[in-house]
């Protein structure tokens, strides 16, 4: 586990539009989305930008970061990635990344974390105000999930439709940590390039002054 120092965060930013491959001419309104999610809350409350304070963000704040870039994959609004941090994030999904990420440090297989919502009715959550099944499973177990899904009948006692949206989210860390290592290293030369050109004007001045006895 790491932190970010808080001038970093574009590092992070960048990361998030080579890993989800944001085109140039979507990355305002992808960063306007990112950051109108952390003003309302999506990083929680101990990380709420704008209290005069400077943020620093780890692990779980990327985490979140990266739930919400996921759900926006499948066209699910703000409101909705907002309601289910509120509500899964200290009880489920802080875990589920964490095993993910544990998974994620080996090589891709069996024991990936794939994050599943399955029967789902996003449509009518959006409406309800109510916030779906947000689950796990290791990929070797997905099969089993899927089928089970997909047998679902109408008059199915939980009245859930065959019906799922599942992401390896494991292989979303590994493409997400490969990109943050390379901005994050870009990050870092370009403020030392910076500080190696103030450098660089000082030292004119210097040498032009006369010595004095």
């Amino acid at each position: 586990m790491f932190e970010i120092e808080p001038q970093l965060y574009r590092a992070v930013e960048t990361a998030l539009v080579e890993a989800y491959r944001i085109p140039d001419k979507a990355r305002g309104a992808f960063r306007g989305r990112l950051a109108a999610l952390q003003k309302a809350g999506l990083l929680g409350r101990k990380s709420m930008p704008g209290k005069g304070i400077a943020l620093r963000y780890g692990p779980d704040q990327f985490h979140r970061m990266l739930f919400a870039c996921e759900l926006f994959e499948f066209g699910v609004g703000p409101s909705v990635v907002l309601s289910i941090v509120e509500e899964l994030w200290e009880r489920r999904l802080r875990k589920i990344f964490r095993d993910a990420e544990n998974a994620a440090e080996h090589e891709p297989g069996p024991d990936d974390v794939i994050l599943h919502m399955g029967g789902v009715h996003l449509m009518l959550d959006g409406w309800t105000d109510a916030v779906p099944n947000v689950n796990a499973c290791p990929l070797h177990k997905l099969t089993d999930h899927v089928a089970m899904w997909m047998s679902m009948t109408p008059d199915d006692p939980a009245g859930l439709p065959p019906r799922a949206l599942v992401t390896n989210l494991s292989m979303r860390l590994r493409a997400f940590h490969t990109a943050l290592a390379r901005s994050y290293m870009d990050e870092l030369r370009d403020e030392a390039r910076a500080a190696g050109k103030i450098k660089a004007r000082a030292e004119p001045a210097s040498r032009g002054r006369k010595r004095t006895k």
